[in-house]
């Protein structure tokens, strides 16, 4: 079995934070979303209450449910409220994907394009040659990992690294392109760079202005090195409820309330899994099956035998991710996102709340 690589150590998020201290941002966003409310029935509201009832007791924080442009269900507790910000940590990774889309629709870059077109002189020999966007994107890159430069030190409030954009395309492969799935945030960072390249500017500044503006989402803070590069991996701070913004884009294939603001095949492409890990698209997780040899025992999320997320859950979930139990499930088929904001993910299991809430 493949081990994961340190950066997929996500238990020592809490306890390294605390060494160094945490970038924080915790401004309150006041709830501003177009939906409506509406009451379930008696019976889909206890399954509710009782998927709250486990991510309470399992350091959760909020829980928000909705289907079509309804919300069926919102709570929140153990001290936290709907304009309370929290990091994504992970769950960040997603947007990546929706960013890549646009700048494919607006002609600036292709999924399978070698990185070297855009850095011939970093990428431009041997197997660096190899390297694409989609590999980026899939995790698949093969470049070299570096938890604490590129993850650690990127949301500390006082960071030692100054470049992490030139820092990731410098990194040397770790294994041959498109042959080894590894978690981390050298791809994103690296992909980063690519777009800041492509753009001329801020990849932040183009995403509020043509994603995020666009369906009214907003966060409280973002996560940049002191060069001002933003960081793709992990940086947002934003709430349940503006997340919920974006999941219900990704959920309806790029259409915020009948306006298209993402190409059509958006959520398709990001859904589409590589040969080392069919359960990893673009920056999404997806309820997929994935070779014995790939070893993710270290992701609280993984169910073994079968599809990793929910094995007995819909063929069409996905789900974007972060640490300490930050999840934006989506479901297309049932028209449904689910946001889950927690402290920490301990011993919370996918599986045990989605068999809550959805029923099974």
């Amino acid at each position: 079995m493949r081990a994961l690589s340190p950066s997929l150590h996500l238990c020592l998020l809490l306890t390294l934070s605390a060494c160094r201290g945490l970038e924080r941002f915790d401004t309150p966003i006041p709830p501003d979303d177009p939906w409506r409310r509406e009451t379930p029935d008696a019976e889909t509201l206890a399954r509710f209450e009782a998927a709250r009832d486990y991510s309470q007791t399992h350091n959760g924080l909020a829980l928000v449910v909705l289907q079509e442009d309804a919300v069926l269900f919102e709570d929140f507790y153990n001290g936290h409220s709907a304009s309370t910000p929290w990091p994504l940590w992970s769950g960040t990774k997603t947007f990546s994907c929706a960013a890549a889309m646009l700048a494919v629709d607006e002609g600036l870059m292709t999924l399978d394009e070698p990185v070297a077109e855009t850095f011939p002189e970093e990428f431009g020999e041997g197997d660096r040659a190899e390297v694409t966007l989609r590999q980026l994107l899939q995790f698949t890159s093969g470049l070299k990992e570096d938890w604490w430069m590129l993850s650690r030190d990127g949301w500390a409030a006082n960071p030692r690294l100054d470049d992490k954009y030139d820092y990731a395309i410098h990194q040397p492969l770790a294994h041959p392109p498109g042959e080894v799935f590894e978690y981390g945030s050298v791809h994103l960072t690296a992909f980063g760079a690519v777009l800041e390249a492509k753009l001329g500017g801020s990849p932040l500044d183009w995403m509020e202005a043509n994603i995020f503006e666009p369906i009214g989402f907003r966060t409280s803070g973002w996560h940049i090195d002191p060069s001002g590069n933003p960081m793709m991996p992990y940086g947002a701070w934003t709430t349940a409820g503006e997340w919920t913004k974006f999941a219900a884009l990704l959920r309806d294939d790029g259409v915020f309330l009948g306006e298209r603001v993402l190409p059509e095949g958006t959520l398709a492409a990001c859904a589409q899994g590589s040969t080392p890990n069919p359960a990893y698209g673009l920056a999404l997780w997806l309820n997929q099956e994935v070779p014995d040899d790939l070893d993710l025992s270290e992701l609280a999320h993984v169910e073994p035998g079968g599809p990793i997320i929910w094995k007995d859950g819909p063929a069409d979930l996905v789900m974007a991710a972060g640490a300490r139990g930050q999840r934006a499930y989506i479901v297309p088929s049932q028209d449904l996102v689910v946001i889950h904001v927690a402290d920490d993910g301990g011993d919370f299991v996918d599986a045990e709340l989605l068999a809550l809430l959805l029923g099974g």
